[in-house]
């Protein structure tokens, strides 16, 4: 009997081995990575010096458009990463950005944008009963993008490295432009609590594959400061604007008892100076004192505001 028991145990122990053996054996493992290799990723930021990233990021695709793999390197200087051999193309840009998101799963159609923001947000109000210039009803609001720079690289082969390492050299360039918006010669600007602006016409993102604004028209809020009693300025970044057509540009500026005012920049937009830094001055704008604008408790808005003799330099 005991004899028994024990060809019983041996014949168990050498079923779970033939098993074993046999699930060893169905295993596809590889221990060759010959096909995969280290390659070098240097950022070159002489063409932008004042550029303060935080982060950079790499996106490959292969040669047909299709995405490869995201890398984001900690170092604004680049870093090294391991890919499999072959050819790819390449697009780059600075990361880890509070208000700008990624998004497209091709070559041609990857780029940054910015998501939605309430037009009134900085005086605390509903947007739904703010009066929106005439031709920009249904532009989506969007949050201004922090700067963003970045670029392309059509197409390069990664080879595998024997003994020397391979490298490229990648130079970011602006893709956002800087507005900056003064207002001077407010009156009763201390009366007034809250007071915030919004700019319409601008892209809604920037893809890299062309280096050109690309989407729909969107309006920009804008956080206004206080330099002094009489003075609001902002300064903010966009992807530029008229991404498809000619549009208008519209400044509107909202207050907290409920009176807008709209000023057509169009011209100091498109005539601008200098195209990536963009300057617009309203000079002199009579703000009303409390109680003489619309209670806060009506839906309407007040536009009393065409008796302002307005100067934009």
């Amino acid at each position: 009997m005991k004899t028994l028991r024990n060809r019983i145990r041996l014949a168990a122990f050498a079923w779970l081995a033939i098993v074993a053996l046999a699930s060893c054996n169905h295993k596809e493992l590889c221990y060759d990575h010959s096909h995969m290799t280290e390659f070098e990723v240097k950022f070159d930021w002489s063409g932008c010096p004042d550029a303060e990233p935080r982060t950079m990021v790499l996106q490959l695709f292969y040669p047909d458009g299709n995405h490869y793999n995201r890398y984001e390197f900690g170092s604004v200087e680049g870093g090294i990463i391991r890919v499999h051999t072959g050819t790819y193309r390449m697009l780059f840009h600075n990361g880890d950005m509070d208000h700008v998101i990624e998004q497209g799963t091709r070559y041609e159609d990857y780029e940054v944008t910015t998501p939605a923001r309430d037009l009134l947000a900085t005086i605390g109000r509903a947007s739904s009963e703010a009066p929106r210039p005439g031709g920009s009803e249904n532009q989506p609001v969007r949050f201004a993008p922090e700067s963003v720079w970045g670029g392309s690289s059509e197409t390069i082969e990664i080879r595998p490295s024997a003994t020397e390492r391979q490298s490229i050299t990648l130079r970011p360039q602006e893709a956002t432009d800087i507005y900056t918006v003064e207002i001077r010669n407010v009156e009763n600007l201390e009366a007034t609590s809250e007071i915030g602006a919004a700019l319409t016409g601008f892209a809604e993102c920037h893809r890299f594959s062309t280096g050109a604004p690309a989407g729909q028209p969107v309006t920009i809020p804008l956080d206004l400061t206080r330099v002094d009693n009489r003075t609001l300025t902002t300064s903010f970044a966009t992807f530029g604007h008229c991404p498809e057509e000619r549009l208008e540009h519209m400044l509107s500026i909202y207050t907290s008892n409920k009176v807008y005012y709209h000023f057509d920049v169009t011209n100091r937009i498109h005539e601008a100076e200098d195209p990536h830094n963009v300057q617009i001055v309203i000079d002199g704008l009579k703000l009303p004192l409390p109680g003489t604008g619309m209670d806060t408790s009506v839906s309407d808005w007040d536009s009393d505001i065409v008796e302002n003799d307005i100067n934009m330099n």
